[in-house]
């Protein structure tokens, strides 16, 4: 059922429909539902997993609750219809805590600071790195050994579509085509300025298209 109604209330969230009598624009004084998004869907019609219907031995006042929720392999929670179901917490798509989102990206959650229509945020990946040893006895190498780090990259999401991309200039250029004018100023720039400027140009986009929820 659940996917059933979200899945009709989306279809009447389309860009084409964003000024509908049945949505309202996200502003600093719109409150988002606090809980945890199974999918994106769940989130693009404002309605996760409240606290109230999670299972859990955790005190559900702890300001940290959700961190220590996520960190659990499975999560058990009630549905609207009093049925219980579980779900691996590495497939839940995010959650929202006081108004700011935190997204699942490789298996670990990030907060999106600054959110809309365009979402720029900071999260961490595994880069495999390959090191050429050397004995200094034989003045030969020796056999090379993989590392694993993990390292701060910049990435992108999408609210229309949910896709999460790393940041390039390339996507800033695909995701900034939907207005000409902001477009065309963006690509004016040298490619230098693209990169220093691309989270500038993404407010901008963002302050001319905010983005819309359901009513209620």
């Amino acid at each position: 059922m659940r996917i059933i109604i979200y899945a009709f209330i989306i279809l009447c969230l389309l860009p084409t429909n964003l000024m509908s009598q049945d949505s309202i624009p996200f502003t600093k004084d719109f409150r988002l539902y606090e809980g945890l998004y199974l999918n994106y869907q769940e989130f693009r019609v404002n309605w996760p997993i409240p606290k109230e219907q999670i299972i859990t031995t955790i005190d559900k006042d702890q300001l940290d609750f959700y961190s220590k929720l996520i960190q659990q392999d499975i999560i058990e929670y009630k549905e609207r219809d009093g049925s219980i179901t579980k779900i691996q917490s590495n497939r839940v798509w995010g959650y929202c805590q006081n108004n700011i989102i935190f997204i699942n990206l490789d298996k670990n959650f990030f907060r999106i600071p600054i959110f809309g229509a365009i979402s720029n945020f900071l999260g961490t990946v595994e880069v495999a790195s390959i090191s050429q040893g050397y004995d200094p006895f034989m003045n030969a190498p020796m056999n090379s050994t993989q590392t694993r780090t993990r390292e701060i990259r910049q990435f992108l999401l999408d609210f229309y579509s949910g896709e999460v991309s790393p940041f390039s200039i390339e996507k800033t250029e695909d995701l900034l085509k939907r207005d000409e004018s902001i477009y065309k100023e963006y690509m004016a720039l040298s490619k230098k300025n693209k990169k220093e400027l691309g989270t500038k140009y993404i407010r901008m986009y963002n302050e001319k298209h905010p983005v819309y929820f359901p009513k209620g």
